[in-house]
């Protein structure tokens, strides 16, 4: 699909711009001497004005004596949720998460009744947490040698992170666990398998990101789906925080029965500088990083011919994971079983300083830039995607593992939207318990949107 000539116009006096700034110099500020806060936080506000989706709403005239993380948050529109401003030098811009830091997570759960349960969801497969024997669902006795509560499992958390070790007690095991610093990155394919039901095979793969590092098992998951002939998919997304545009596009590929590489993928709304823009599948998979580049054909022959896929989400499914949600319902039909998602509609790419010799030093912006939209021309899902059938899987305790044929978002999809009626391994909970603490929402944290490409 070729470009209408006002529209290249535009981008190309985008990209202009965005090679000049940092250079300009506005006549009615003075030139703050470098290093100061009030020159890094005149930079911030420069660069915000050209690529920031909400720029007409940035002061004219804040104060620029502040620090960095202050003045960053004051100038950002109030509905924006996920811009953010990074030094990687400054640890507190960028807080570690639990899962990053020991290759886990973990709720605390209260009953009505005053019941407190603390509980394991989510083990990083080959992490030091798997091997020490940590199990998605296991209930966890003590922290450090304290039984957490709603008081404190924040403040033992935060201290676990920061001493990255933690000692615990678990209810099905004598002794202590200790679990030490990650040293292996995180295969974004947790498993894949086939499962059995009513005489159909159904394909489950459980994918917790959409870095460039998941495409090469993904594709594994799919030749092994086409072999086996699969009926119908399931795809877990109820932990994914997203990632690259790029490898959501090459899912979609190999999903998608019928689409072709010029149809719409994304489109990108940004502000009177950016314009709107609509990307293919084939523009977005010759984004792909070298390493994992693949074309639309190569992708292509990996597809099952189910017209049908399964999405499984919960409130911790963001940006690129929505994104591939929404760009599919289009061209096949998706059926999202689970929780609403968190609702991360919007693109960034991180801003620095790329003057020679460079003035501002280490910080790191990423501001919202594009509201994305499908092929139909749907978006705005800021406040979240909503499933088209709610299953909590807090309502059967405990976790079970990823993939088990028991769990309820899994059941609900095998049995044809069937109510389970009972089940040896599972305890249905009547009494909805409410959740006092995730760790997960550290990652959330630190989502700041969909990364796409500066072009």
């Amino acid at each position: 699909m070729k470009a209408s000539a006002p529209l290249v116009n535009r981008v190309l006096l985008f990209v202009c711009v965005l090679g000049l700034i940092g250079c300009r110099k506005s006549d009615d500020k003075p030139e703050y001497p470098a290093g100061t806060q009030e020159n890094i936080n005149s930079w911030i506000l420069d660069s915000m004005k050209v690529y920031y989706y909400w720029n007409n709403s940035l002061p004219g005239k804040p104060n620029f004596n502040q620090d960095p993380s202050a003045f960053f948050n004051g100038i950002k529109n109030g509905g924006d949720r996920f811009s953010a401003l990074v030094n990687p030098e400054l640890p507190a811009t960028y807080p570690p998460s639990l899962v990053h830091t020991l290759g886990f997570d973990l709720i605390t759960l209260q009953t009505s009744g005053g019941s407190i349960q603390t509980i394991v969801s989510l083990v990083v497969p080959a992490s030091r947490a798997e091997g020490r024997g940590l199990l998605r669902g296991d209930v966890i006795k003590t922290i450090n040698g304290v039984v957490p509560s709603g008081a404190n499992i924040g403040m033992l958390i935060g201290n676990s992170i920061t001493a990255a070790s933690v000692d615990l007690e678990i209810e099905r095991k004598a002794g202590v666990i200790t679990v030490s610093k990650l040293t292996n990155s995180e295969d974004p394919v947790y498993s894949y398998k086939t499962l059995q039901s009513a005489g159909k095979t159904v394909g489950y793969l459980f994918l917790n990101s959409f870095e460039p590092t998941a495409l090469a098992r993904v594709i594994t998951a799919f030749s092994y789906f086409k072999a086996q002939q699969v009926q119908e998919l399931i795809i877990d997304l109820r932990y994914n925080p997203g990632g690259s545009v790029p490898v959501a596009a090459a899912i979609a590929t190999m999903l998608a029965p019928n689409v072709t590489a010029g149809n719409t993928f994304v489109e990108y709304r940004g502000n009177s500088n950016a314009g709107s823009r609509k990307s293919s599948f084939a523009a977005e998979l010759n984004q792909l990083s070298s390493g994992a580049r693949r074309s639309f054909n190569d992708l292509a022959v990996y597809r099952t011919g189910v017209s049908k896929v399964y999405l499984l989400t919960g409130n911790h499914t963001a940006s690129a994971a929505e994104l591939l949600i929404n760009s599919l319902k289009p061209y096949m039909t998706v059926v999202q079983i689970g929780n609403q998602t968190l609702g991360k509609d919007m693109a960034s790419f991180v801003i620095k300083d790329y003057r020679n010799p460079q003035v501002v030093l280490n910080w790191e912006i990423y501001p919202m830039i594009f509201k994305l939209y499908n092929a139909a021309g749907a978006g705005d899902y800021s406040g979240g995607l909503m499933p088209d059938q709610t299953v909590d899987e807090l309502t059967q305790l405990p976790l079970l593992p990823f993939g088990d044929a028991d769990d309820p978002l899994i059941q609900y999809c095998i049995s044809g939207g069937t109510a389970i009626a009972s089940n040896r391994k599972l305890q249905s909970v009547t009494d909805h318990p409410s959740v006092l603490f995730d760790s997960r929402d550290r990652v959330d944290a630190n989502i700041v949107g969909i990364t796409v490409s500066r072009r």
